[in-house]
């Protein structure tokens, strides 16, 4: 209903446009000198908007996505000084991870479909609809005070100046896939075009009943229901199929004689992308600090995923006049997963070498979607001592679908034959890392925002200052399903049942026969196990602030500002005997003062020093704060809130030295501490099995230095060589950072932390040890040559990513640490004039040389597997 009523208000915005309109002149030149030097421009507006900023921050326009080989937001942002990239879609902004940054679209929050966060997994939004990027890694008044690491706020395109068409075809491979073997099985005709067509449902005779009435029907009928679902369970292989992707945009402007102009963008972009990983894989008991460990599992994991991603963006913008302007966008993300994982190895419960041999299987298809709708205005009010209003109306939604996940295992008898794995077979623990039982898990999640806000900016020229305020009005709801079917063998099977084939165990004749088993495990597991199936959470959060920007004097600029933000969060879970809206409502309500402060003095021409103070705030998110325990269907790991989680607060210290010594040069040193009180940790719950939970850390400190410089690289100019060799650009920058986590105050232990249902979290490795996700070093070199003259664009780029942990461990088990990794990437631009279009051809390829990821374990192999070298041609026509 609100996606209508913003419809309607765009439409009436539009209405009544006068009948004199005066449409741009099509016949645009191939290759023209203002083009070149809009180009120019674009590349000249990042060092500007940084350096005018009152802020500590980081800009990517444009021009400088131009020359990264990247397609997606995430990998791009892991250019910049002081992020890193984790899991390939999360960016860690100063080794802060993703609940310690926020993500913005157009200064606007964003849906997102990951369960148990708010954060947008960025591998999802294409570089094609963004016009720039900003990292800004000091907080101020304006943005959320759910701020430490800092705020990405993704600013996408506008109206076009003129009209334009453009078409790209792409099509490339990877060394690890391409034209190898994969491992399928039978999916949905639409799986190409990422729905699936219902293939994966849950059969209609089952989704009428409730979990309970399941559970109630007898048997025999309870096994025509069990024969109801689609049996397909086998994989088989194929020859995997190179990338592709198509996309489409279109620009249209329309100036009218009293003033007016009328501007749509329009961008369309489908992309098939196909990957095989092999992993080797090991994992170990522990005996205790410093007794060994022995390996327990010995795998070889092949991964084979066909990843969609399809993205539609659209700006319509009405420009009144010189001092009124509104704009709707509307953004649909959209990626699709299917993937088939097999592990094969050894499996043991002491020790590998005495170990079964196994074969584990899962299939998966997910499908994750955003979306966003947006009006916003902007107007100046010249007789107002030249007032400027910007506001926005935000609604969006995100949704996460996982239908009919199976998994299962087979495991080596005495007698050499390989049997299926059920629970009862499980239940004699001699078998780890395993899948317990056949399942079919379905689940759900959606996610809807409502975000309002304006901002109002008032010049007082006889102080030399801006007064600035604003208000802002967030809300987000999200409700969850995860339904779990667990098959298994009836006491009366014969044994040979077992030795079946997935697809011939489930077919129609055992089921008829009475030799299978299936239970509802939504039903009644609310008060056998405290695993709910049903869960719903929201979050309200009312802000204002104000803040003053003033030239004290004429070297230096102050900027003083505070916001105010209340907060609701509701948490609930139910299932089972349990009702929604009774045992396991939560609601928690906190008030925020953040205040925030930074001075800009430029104390030589072209030099200025910065310096930045702020308070802010990290809440427990969403499901954190209730006492239930409910499936996280991405990890398929159990997770239990914590009602006594309190949120974190934060003290942000910066200080960081500019110097701007040419039209595009730059460089800057800047150091930052950041103090956490109360932070937010992950633990395991002791004696829960692989239960986690939340709890609040005693404290934590974050402290690096990072450095950036790029220059225009003039070697004509410097050597009198042709003017082609001042197109040469290089960039390079460097990240050091340290952080500490104190999990236990003095005196205490792991019982000392406060836990739901008077449980404790399992005993500590470490009491100190850095934040995770958080490397001490990072680093990029970008090396670019754009010869705007012959339309040559070329980039040499490299990346260092420092070891960080993965993966917290527990009781006697060190962290899982990330070791080192170099990546280089290069990219290649040709522009082809013709006649009144434009060509251009492009060729890429990411991870040259070919290194590998490595997890590691107390100095032990975790995982290890070569993502290979990624490459792409395509093409690129504008008319």
């Amino acid at each position: 209903m609100k996606r209508n009523q913003l419809s309607v208000a765009v439409l009436a915005a539009l209405a009544g446009l006068p009948a004199g309109v005066t449409a741009q002149d099509d016949g645009a030149g191939p290759v023209s000198v203002p083009q070149i030097e809009e180009v120019f421009v674009l590349g000249e507006f990042i060092p500007d908007e940084k350096r005018d900023t009152s802020e500590i921050a980081n800009v990517l326009g444009e021009a400088e996505m131009n020359i990264v080989p990247e397609t997606t937001v995430g990998v791009t942002l892991s250019r910049v000084s002081g992020l890193s990239l984790v899991g390939g879609k999360y960016v860690y902004v100063r080794g802060l991870g993703e609940r310690y940054s926020s993500t913005l679209l157009n200064r606007s929050r964003i849906s997102s479909p990951v369960p148990f966060q708010k954060t947008v997994p960025l591998d999802i939004v294409p570089n094609n609809i963004v016009k720039s990027l900003l990292v800004q890694k000091t907080y101020s008044a304006q943005y959320p005070g759910d701020f430490s690491g800092g705020v990405v706020d993704i600013r996408t395109r506008t109206i076009p100046d003129e009209d334009y068409l453009t078409a790209k075809l792409r099509i490339g491979g990877n060394s690890e896939t391409t034209g190898g073997d994969g491992i399928f099985y039978r999916g949905g005709e639409n799986d190409n075009w990422g729905w699936d067509d219902g293939t994966r449902k849950v059969p209609e005779n089952i989704q009428t009943l409730s979990s309970e009435e399941f559970e109630a029907t007898p048997y025999p009928q309870k096994s025509n229901l069990g024969a109801s679902f689609y049996n397909n369970w086998d994989i088989y292989e194929k020859e995997m199929k190179p990338l592709y992707s198509g996309e489409a945009e279109f620009g249209k402007r329309i100036d009218f004689d009293n003033g007016m102009a009328l501007g749509i963008l329009g961008n369309a972009k489908y992309t098939n992308t196909w990957n095989n990983t092999i992993k080797d894989l090991a994992r170990y008991e522990f005996t205790g600090v410093d007794g060994g460990s022995k390996q327990t599992v010995d795998y070889t994991r092949w991964i084979s995923k066909q990843t969609v991603n399809l993205s539609g963006f659209l700006n319509v913008g009405l420009e009144l006049n010189r001092d009124n302007a509104v704009s709707f966008t509307a953004i649909n993300l959209r990626q699709s997963e299917d993937e088939v994982q097999q592990d094969r190895g050894l499996s043991s419960e002491d020790d590998v070498s005495d170990g079964t041999f196994v074969e584990s299987y899962r299939l998966q298809w997910t499908e994750n979607e955003i979306e966003s709708f947006q009006l916003t205005g902007e107007h100046y009010f010249s007789s107002l001592n030249d007032m400027l209003l910007e506001w926005r109306l935000v609604d969006g939604s995100g949704s996460r679908e996982a239908p009919d996940t199976r998994t299962y295992t087979y495991a080596e008898e005495n007698s050499g034959v390989m049997a299926v794995v059920d629970p009862s077979r499980q239940a004699a623990g001699d078998l780890r890392d395993v899948f317990q039982a056949p399942d079919r898990n379905y689940s759900e999640l959606e996610d809807s925002i409502d975000d309002i806000g304006f901002d109002i900016e008032l010049p007082i020229s006889f102080l030399d200052s801006v007064i600035r305020a604003g208000y802002s009005d967030y809300e987000r709801s999200r409700e969850s399903e995860d339904r779990l079917f667990r098959f298994g063998l009836q006491p009366s099977a014969p044994g040979y049942i077992a030795w079946m084939a997935p697809q011939q165990l489930f077919g129609n004749d055992n089921w008829a026969a009475g030799y299978l088993s299936v239970r509802d495990f939504s039903a009644g597991q609310a008060n056998a196990s405290g695993v709910f199936p049903f869960a719903e959470s929201g979050e309200s959060i009312e802000g204002y602030y104000g803040s003053i920007d003033s030239q004290v004097l004429s070297t230096v600029r102050l900027q003083l500002g505070v916001r105010s933000e209340d907060t609701d969060i509701t948490a609930d879970a139910w299932g089972g005997n349990t009702e929604q809206g009774s045992d396991n409502l939560v609601r928690r309500s906190y008030s925020d003062t953040l205040p925030s402060a930074s001075l800009t003095w430029e104390f030589v021409e072209n030099m200025q020093l910065r310096a930045a103070y702020s308070e802010t705030v990290n809440r427990p998110s969403l499901l954190e704060i209730t006492g239930s325990t409910i499936r996280n269907p991405e990890d398929q790991n159990l997770y239990r809130g914590n009602v006594f989680l309190e949120p974190a607060d934060v003290e942000n210290i910066d200080l960081r030295w500019e110097w701007y010594f040419g039209a595009a040069d730059e460089m800057s040193i800047g150091v930052f501490t950041k103090d956490f009180t109360n932070p937010i940790e992950i633990a395991k719950i002791q004696a829960q099995g692989d239960i986690f939970t939340w709890f609040n850390a005693e404290e934590a400190t974050l402290d690096g230095v990072e450095f950036d410089v790029r220059k225009d690289l003039t070697f004509g100019s410097w050597f009198d060589l042709d003017p082609a060799w001042d197109s040469f650009r290089a960039s390079f920058n460097v990240s050091w950072i340290d952080s500490e986590v104190s999990l236990l105050g003095s005196g205490e232990t792991a019982a000392d932390i406060p836990l739901t249902g008077g449980r404790q979290i399992s005993p500590l490795f470490a009491n100190e040890r850095p934040m995770t996700g958080q490397s001490d070093l990072l680093a990029n070199v970008l090396l670019s040559y754009q010869d705007y003259d012959n339309g040559i664009t070329a980039t040499l780029a490299y990346n260092f990513t420092g070891e960080r942990i993965i993966l917290v461990g527990d009781n006697n088990a060190p962290d899982i640490m990330e070791e080192d990794r170099h990546r280089v990437d290069v990219l290649l631009k040709y522009l082809l004039p013709w006649g009144d279009k434009e060509f251009e051809v492009e060729a890429k390829a990411a991870n040259i040389t070919d290194e590998d990821v490595e997890w590691t374990q107390g100095g032990q192999l975790y995982e290890r597997w070569g993502p290979g070298v990624t490459y792409s041609v395509g093409i690129k026509a504008r008319f």
